[in-house]
This record gives structure tokens, C-alpha cells and sequence, in this order.
């Protein structure tokens, strides 16, 4: 048997090259080897590597209603994956005795809301958080929920904000930083308004969210950005040609980028990601053709269509307004269905070993 003894690793090859590298489950049972590897584990600078590496290697998640077993005292959420060869499997199970929504803006966490607040889990550490129903959900009637989530680095914690879209007044915006907060804390509104949205994706410190304002006959769209360190608003231009738009319109966070989608209904798919964050850079990089001709009629596409992500071999993974999940290959314009649940939500989450509570 090969043995380290005489040996002489540098400690920096072990954390930097070595245990970066390692999944969650291993690093946790590692913790119990020595004192030494407990600390190296459990050490900021390790946990903010292992996360950055982390986020190259992303899971599909999926979860439906909560089921309550025939005598049981409680429920629980089964949480799915897709895996590599495009089928689901089992990966975490959330206790519940009430049903609840996915969402999803930050790889880092699986974030759930029903009526009395939110669950945040980070599934490898099996870590589970309640928050508080947010004061404004009892304020008036009608309106939307805008909900997004993030880790602020510089703080080692997350943080929540909850956007309660009325018809008549202004809007109201909450923030929660887990771990400090108790209670619900009133943000800035946001400066223009905002369109409804099922992901608030969460890019170099910023959340992002579609806004749309009435000029003339026109609707112009833009993105505003909620930064979550300074709790600060901004507005990001669109491409020039995607401004007026009538197409139905998503954000997404793909391979860590900022993504803008608009689907013309049965017709195609343009997918634009922003290369240069900082300089708004913005490149149309695919454009997927839904007519029949193009393959909408093999793919059944009748439907709003979106971009989950890009997976390794080059494929686009899809969702339809359902759930519905397939491949498409750009290369040769083919698809593939990926494995099909019966559930409605979806996340994007890439393993790491930061606590809910942060660090």
C-alpha cells in the first residue's frame, strides 16, 4: 500500500490544487481526519476558493409539491437532479408540512417561498434557515412578488430582498441579511417598474430584473441592478435592437454570465449574454430556430421556450413553459428531452460548503 510517509506536500498544493477540487460530502467527512484538516476546511479563504471553483460544475435541481405519507406526522420536498446522461435522480430532501415554490437568482442556495416566508437550504451542507413573512405581503391587494438572493463576499453573508409590485402605489422593497437581521429592514424602491420575473439572477454582485416603461406607443425595456452590498439601484441598457421588443423576455445566469433571452413565440429563440460585464458588452451568441422547418414540430414547441444552461459538451439545455426540459445542439440544430418529472420549478445550484448563516 502507498503510504505519505517522508513525504513532504506543501499545505498551499493541499488547499489550493487538492481539496478545491472535492466535493462537499468528502470535505465534510475529512473534517473528522485531524484538527489540522478540520481547521484547513473550515477556513473563509478555503470555503470562498472551493465556491469559486465550485461554480464551473452546476446542478439542475428540481422539486414539487410536498407529500405527506399515509400516517406520517409530516411532509417533506424531494429535491432532484439532472444528471449528466439527462436523467433525474434522487439529491435532497427538504422537511415540510406545507407546499412551496422554488426560487432562484445565486447558485449557492435552493431558496423556497409559500405564505409564511421563505426556507433557504444549502443542500452538501444540509443546512436549512427560515425567514419571517416579509410586512409587506400583508400591504393591499393585487400586484406581484419579486424575490432575489445572494452571498455579499466582502461580508461573508447572505442577503434576501423581497419587492412587493403594486398596481396603484409605489413599489416596496425589503432586505434580510441572514444571520444579522432579525426582521425585515425597508430598501429604496426601485426607480422604474418592474416586469414580473420567476429568476432574479444574481451576477458580480448585483441583482438583475427586467423593467418596463410605457414611452408613447412604445414599451421600453430595460435592466435595473439591486447592488446587495450597498443596497443601491442602477439600470443596465439592453442591446439597442431588443429595447422595443413585444417578445416575451427572461434573465438567466448562464455559465456565470448575464443572460437576456426573448422568445418569439414559434418562431426563434435569441439567447444574448453579456461578455464584458463591466463595459455592458452584450454578444448574441445563439439563435434557435422553433419553426417547424427548424424543428418546433419534432419538439412540440407551442410554448415560451428559455435557456437553463450550457452544459460542457456545447448543448443548451431548454425549458419550456412547463415542465418540460430538452437538449439542443447548435452544432447540427438537433434536440433531445431530458428526463421528464412532474415538477414546475427548477434551480440552478452549484455545491459549496457556505452555511446558510454565511461565515
Amino acid at each position: 500500500m502507498a503510504t505519505t510517509e517522508g513525504w513532504n506536500i506543501p499545505e498551499d498544493l493541499i488547499v489550493n490544487e487538492i481539496l478545491i477540487r472535492l466535493p462537499v460530502k468528502s470535505l465534510l467527512r475529512f473534517r473528522c481526519v485531524c484538527k489540522a484538516w478540520r481547521s484547513a476546511i473550515s477556513n473563509r479563504d478555503l470555503i470562498k476558493s472551493h465556491r469559486q471553483h465550485s461554480q464551473s460544475k452546476v446542478h439542475l435541481l428540481h422539486g414539487g409539491s410536498h407529500s405527506v405519507p399515509p400516517g406520517a406526522g409530516g411532509g417533506f420536498i424531494n429535491i432532484e437532479r439532472l444528471n449528466e446522461e439527462g436523467k433525474s435522480e434522487y439529491y435532497y430532501r427538504l422537511p415540510s408540512t406545507q407546499k412551496y415554490g422554488i426560487l432562484n437568482s445565486s447558485h449557492d442556495l435552493v431558496a423556497l417561498i409559500n405564505k409564511d416566508g421563505y426556507m433557504l437550504s444549502n443542500p452538501a451542507m444540509q443546512d436549512l434557515v427560515y425567514l419571517p413573512r416579509p410586512p409587506s405581503w400583508g400591504v393591499g391587494v393585487g400586484g406581484f412578488l419579486v424575490t432575489g438572493f445572494g452571498l455579499v463576499s466582502s461580508h461573508g453573508k447572505y442577503k434576501v430582498v423581497n419587492i412587493r409590485c403594486n398596481n396603484d402605489t409605489e413599489d416596496i422593497c425589503e432586505v434580510f441579511t441572514v444571520g444579522i437581521d432579525n426582521s425585515w429592514r425597508k430598501g429604496k424602491s426601485p426607480p422604474s417598474p418592474l416586469c414580473p420575473h420567476d429568476h432574479t439572477p444574481y451576477v458580480d454582485g448585483n441583482l438583475h430584473m427586467v423593467s418596463l416603461e410605457s414611452k408613447g406607443s412604445w414599451n421600453v425595456m430595460a435592466i435595473l441592478q439591486f447592488n446587495l452590498e450597498k443596497e443601491a439601484w442602477s439600470v443596465m441598457a439592453l442591446p439597442d435592437e431588443t429595447k422595443y421588443i413585444r417578445w416575451d423576455v427572461k434573465l438567466r445566469e448562464i455559465q456565470g454570465l448575464l443572460s437576456f433571452t426573448c422568445c418569439n413565440l414559434e418562431k426563434s429563440i435569441e439567447i444574448w449574454m453579456l461578455r464584458d460585464y463591466a463595459n455592458k458588452v452584450w454578444s448574441k451568441d445563439f439563435v434557435i430556430d422553433i419553426t417547424p422547418s427548424g424543428g418546433g414540430r419534432n419538439l412540440g414547441i407551442v410554448f415560451f421556450v428559455f435557456p437553463l444552461e450550457v452544459m460542457t459538451d456545447g448543448r443548451i439545455l431548454l425549458q419550456m413553459s412547463g415542465p418540460e426540459w430538452f437538449y439542443f445542439d447548435p452544432r447540427d440544430g438537433r434536440s433531445q428531452l431530458a428526463d421528464q418529472k412532474d415538477f414546475s420549478a427548477t434551480a440552478i445550484y452549484a455545491e459549496n460548503l457556505v452555511p446558510v448563516l454565511g461565515f
